[in-house]
């Protein structure tokens, strides 16, 4: 193999670990989407079953760039108990991952208007990297493939009313490690803790336009801190369009439109302000969520503001 290939292969998996030790839990531009994902102590601010799946192309037409889908189902069950369940797939360059997760919550009424919830996840993640598809036979480094299950755990808090909403989390607590240090190198990728604060507030400007500020910043050992800014504009219950900016790294566009009173369709793009953007045409992301057992008499526990019921 000639100097020249093994650097290309060598930055691939650099950028590979990169991902590995620096996003770690996948980037979702429809956040308020597939908060279960992100907050254990979300599940449960509705009676009701709702399924939210979500798929992801990062960086389209970078060659092995980032594909991420996901699929949550999570609820209340009983006046203060929720509940939920996850999968996520991830494929950047060489890794593959997959994350089974399960949540539980409980919510404390502390008033008529307010409610304050308590939530962990418990589950893991299959991690496979292909090191023997980069072609590399000099260095045993790559000689060998990665595969293994990293069990780990989350927990949260989760504050809201019918207009505000506070959420701070903490996953990957148990800080898994991906490599070894040896023959005096540096071999080791090590999945850290990630800790998520968001929060947001709902103007109702009257019964056919509401405005819904938020954001959500991250946070992970040996990274720089992440932050979303969005802002969304509700019609009618029925179609919310809007407008996100990752500070210092991205913009995107949001839609979502109710097409029945219980399926939702969502659609973002992400167009990315770095140097990179002239070589890739940004990420798409959709998402679809279906509400389930939703009844008359389900409708009147509290929600959080970013959950809008279409009556």
């Amino acid at each position: 193999m000639s100097f020249i290939k093994r650097i290309i292969s060598t930055i691939i998996l650099v950028l590979s670990l990169q991902v590995v030790y620096g996003q770690q839990e996948p980037l979702y531009s429809q956040y308020y989407n597939n908060f279960s994902l992100l907050n254990p102590a979300y599940v449960g601010t509705h009676d009701f079953f709702t399924v939210t799946s979500s798929v992801r192309s990062q960086w389209v037409n970078e060659p092995a760039s980032p594909r991420t889908g996901s699929l949550a189902l999570h609820g209340g069950i009983g006046n203060n108990l929720g509940m939920g369940l996850s999968a996520i797939f991830d494929k950047v360059y060489v890794l593959n991952e997959t994350h089974l997760y399960a949540d539980i919550s409980y919510a404390i009424q502390l008033s008529d208007k307010t409610t304050l919830s308590f939530g962990l996840k418990g589950g893991g993640s299959f991690v496979n990297v292909d090191l023997q598809s980069l072609g590399i036979t000099s260095d045993p480094l790559f000689s060998q493939n990665i595969n293994k299950f990293m069990p780990n755990i989350g927990t949260g808090a989760f504050f809201y009313t019918d207009a505000l909403y506070i959420s701070l989390s903490a996953l990957n607590l148990l800080g898994n490690e991906y490599y070894d240090r040896g023959n005096g190198m540096v071999t080791s990728a090590t999945d850290s803790m990630i800790f998520y604060l968001s929060s947001g507030y709902n103007f109702v400007i009257n019964d056919k336009v509401s405005l819904k500020p938020s954001f959500l910043t991250r946070y992970t050992k040996g990274a720089p801190w992440s932050t979303d800014i969005s802002l969304g504009v509700l019609l009618n219950k029925q179609i919310e369009f809007g407008f996100s900016h990752r500070l210092n790294d991205a913009v995107a566009g949001l839609f979502q439109i109710r097409v029945k009173d219980n399926i939702r369709l969502g659609y973002s793009y992400e167009s990315y302000l770095s140097n990179a953007s002239p070589y890739n045409s940004g990420s798409h992301e959709i998402s679809i969520a279906f509400d389930l057992g939703k009844t008359e008499a389900k409708r009147n526990k509290r929600k959080p503001p970013f959950y809008w019921d279409g009556n």
